[in-house]
């Protein structure tokens, strides 16, 4: 049996940001200055539109203020990953907020589970861009933590921007 280590769970984190990253971009390089920096770049959907981001730490506890953030899956894989998934949707991150809304918190979050359970209700609706999109799916089953492939349960990952 491994052990779990924050070592471990970092090096987990750190493959399949680099997974969601290059698939992501190889649907959308990004403009600017995260293009050929060598910096694993994610993405996030807020509010309708997809932010950059990459990150930059991972905590022990749940962050005061949060903000949350729902990881589309399919109970194996993050949807992106699903070869029966809908290629318009760019990222498995969906987040309750973005910058420049009053209840941000920075990008301190609490991760939610969102397995779906119907990838073809899913592509029907894909992308799932906001958070009401995400908490009024019929297929989606939201739970608060990970799933035991997906990102930590709490960490800090500020949206750099638009993709």
């Amino acid at each position: 049996m491994t052990r779990l280590t924050r070592r471990r769970v970092l090096q987990t984190i750190a493959a399949l940001a680099a997974t969601t990253a290059a698939s992501t971009a190889l649907a959308n390089p990004g403009k600017g200055s995260e293009r050929g920096n060598g910096r694993s770049v994610g993405r996030v959907y807020a509010n309708d539109v997809l932010y950059r981001t990459n990150v930059v730490k991972v905590l022990d506890s749940e962050p005061s203020p949060s903000d949350a953030i729902y990881f589309l899956h399919d109970g194996e894989q993050p949807t992106v990953e699903n070869m029966d998934a809908d290629d318009a949707q760019l990222s498995p991150f969906v987040s309750e907020s973005a910058p420049g809304d009053r209840d941000w918190n920075g990008g301190q979050w609490v991760h939610y589970s969102a397995e779906v359970t119907d990838v073809d209700a899913f592509n029907a609706d894909a992308p799932l861009t906001r958070e009401s999109d995400v908490l009024d799916a019929d297929y989606v089953d939201v739970t608060k933590g990970r799933p035991n492939f997906g990102p930590p349960n709490f960490f800090i990952c500020p949206l750099n921007g638009r993709a």
